[in-house]
């Protein structure tokens, strides 16, 4: 019994408590006033206290007397309850916890009237994309092991629904070859970066997503991207370490004098500078070809100091942004010769995989267009190989360029926000790679009508790659989706989530003998609304839903046979 319902019942037994009392008083005051007045004795009137009720019990005195005497017991009955309810706090059959399954009462203001205008959860249980409406948050954490139904009965029907804008990660490529064309079909602009069949991609170039007015950020973001997500020398792994820190700030050299000297900046390029780099262990002045660029740089850099008018605002721009590559490469001029070459090894070891031909024409220009996504209806496909990460930085690449237009596109719009809401289906998140400030993101998205559901196997997937992060990640997804899984840190730690509540549980006792006996006694204790090895045998068609500050919801998983996919009409 929950708090609300057990205070309800006993509101309700309190008042009709208080009627009959009110009734009783007022028959018996009634009685004893017309004995009285007949000059009866008191033990004549003590034998008929109950006469008036017993024969006329439907009659009601309305004389002020009678009314008087059956107000003021009703009120010592409530100085009585009052007093004794003050004299401790009480929640009955909430002792040891209050955790309830929730009902449609409970999810129907946070849905709206027509079902197809909700992102949908369960087969019952959805939630409207007006968060101003429902004050929560779009974002969203599924969870649930191999052949669970994370995309067959979450993903695919609301694709299928067609709210919204949408970034999809497909491995195998299985939901753009079988809902493409009926996305195409109704309207959607269809773009698809294929990490399995390069040739079959459209091109993504990163450069072309820096920020405009702090360039320099977006060059760090991919640097550490890049530096996070890729191995360099395998004896020089350690994120913390000297070798680390080098190749990141001559990576960052790198792509700032790319991006701010080219015409038509690109990561390919980028790799080339590497390529032409050099070091001498017998000759440690000997200059390469990138040293000899960026002494050219240093004289361009020298000349605007002298004269910074003479340059336009476009010609400033480049200047400065020389600037900042030439100090990002400056230290690795500093070093050793061996310290340069292991430096520059390690670096074209990190950067390998972009060598790949195909690979290297689709990161050389773009036509994703990353920004359409706020602008018109469009689904982007991400095709990313389940069993092979050779390629899985460029996944979170590809959500770091995505995040950072869009969010960039909102803050510089009239209304704060994109003009079409985006939906980010992140299947498989632990194959995406790590993206930076990934915590930070998902926490802004709401109010710039962006969202991020994130698709996982495990709990502990995410743990394992963002540590400390994970937890304020999930934190900021109002919605979490449980559909079943094995593991047991999932599962203790959705059964903590999911809370208590109080049972009663009785006990028998016996004793055998001459004088034997048997007891039976109730107490209540706490039990978890779930325990772990409960969720862990859950009906493979059933799932757990939970919305901040809804109780959770324990329902059908969605049925893609009877979903009903049709929006409205426009």
């Amino acid at each position: 019994m929950t708090r609300t319902r057990s205070t309800r019942d006993l509101t309700v037994f309190g008042i009709i408590l208080a009627v009959i009392l009110f009734w009783m008083v007022d028959k018996i005051s009634f009685q004893v006033r017309m004995d009285h007045a007949q000059g009866m004795s008191f033990d004549q009137i003590s034998n008929r206290l109950f006469a008036d009720i017993i024969s006329r019990p439907f009659h009601f005195s309305l004389y002020r007397t009678d009314l008087l005497a059956a107000t003021a017991s009703v009120v010592v009955l409530g100085l009585i309850v009052l007093y004794n309810a003050g004299w401790r706090k009480e929640r009955n059959g909430e002792e040891h916890g209050s955790a309830s399954w929730g009902t449609m009462k409970d999810i129907r203001p946070f849905m709206e009237h027509k079902s197809v205008n909700n992102i949908q959860f369960t087969q019952s249980e959805g939630l409207s994309l007006d968060t101003h409406r429902t004050q929560r948050n779009l974002n969203a954490f599924i969870i649930g092991g191999s052949g669970t139904g994370k995309t067959r009965a979450f993903i695919m029907p609301n694709l299928r629904r067609a709210l919204t804008s949408y970034a999809v990660t497909d491995p195998k490529g299985e939901i753009m070859r079988d809902y493409g064309m009926e996305l195409a079909s109704r309207g959607y602009q269809v773009r698809c970066l294929n990490l399995i069949d390069f040739a079959q991609s459209n091109h993504f170039n990163p450069m072309k997503y820096f920020n405009r007015q702090d360039p320099e950020v977006s060059i760090l973001r991919l640097t550490e991207n890049l530096i996070n997500n890729t191995s360099g020398a395998a004896a020089k792994e350690s994120s913390d370490s000297f070798w680390v820190s080098s190749e990141r700030a001559l990576l960052n050299a790198l792509i700032a004098f790319v991006y701010f000297a080219e015409e038509q900046p690109s990561l390919p390029m980028v790799i080339d500078l590497v390529g032409r780099m050099g070091a001498s262990e017998q000759d440690e002045n000997k200059r390469f070809d990138v040293d000899l660029m960026f002494e050219s740089a240093k004289h361009m850099v020298a000349s605007f100091m002298q004269d910074p008018d003479r340059f336009d605002d476009e010609a400033t721009r480049i200047i400065q942004g020389l600037e900042f590559a030439i100090k990002e490469y400056t230290p690795f001029t500093q070093g050793a010769g061996e310290t340069k070459k292991s430096i520059i090894i390690s670096l074209g070891n990190r950067l390998a995989p972009m060598q790949v031909g195909h690979v290297r024409a689709m990161l050389s220009d773009d036509d994703i267009d990353l920004g359409r996504l706020g602008r018109e209806k469009t689904v982007l496909f991400l095709e990313l190989s389940d069993t092979d990460r050779t390629f899985s930085f460029l996944a979170s690449i590809f959500y770091q360029c995505l995040f950072e237009e869009n969010i960039y596109i909102a803050d510089h719009s009239p209304e704060g926000h994109v003009q079409v809401p985006i939906q980010c289906l992140l299947d498989e998140f632990a194959n995406i790679g790590k993206i930076p400030d990934f915590e930070q993101r998902i926490s802004t998205f709401r109010s710039r009508w962006i969202s991020a559901c994130i698709v996982m196997q495990s709990y502990s997937q995410g743990k394992a790659m963002y540590k400390e992060h994970w937890d304020t990640i999930v934190g900021n997804c109002d919605s979490i989706l449980y559909l079943g899984s094995n593991d047991n840190t999932t599962n203790e730690w959705l059964s903590k989530r999911l809370g208590s509540g109080t049972i009663d549980v009785r006990e028998d006792s016996q004793s055998y003998g001459m004088s034997g006996s048997s007891t039976k006694s109730w107490h209540k204790v706490k039990r978890e609304l779930m325990t772990p090895d409960e969720l862990a045998l859950i009906n493979s068609d059933e799932c757990v839903y939970t919305l901040r500050g809804v109780r959770p919801f324990l329902s059908k998983k969605i049925d893609p046979a009877t979903f009903i996919y049709e929006t409205k009409q426009s």
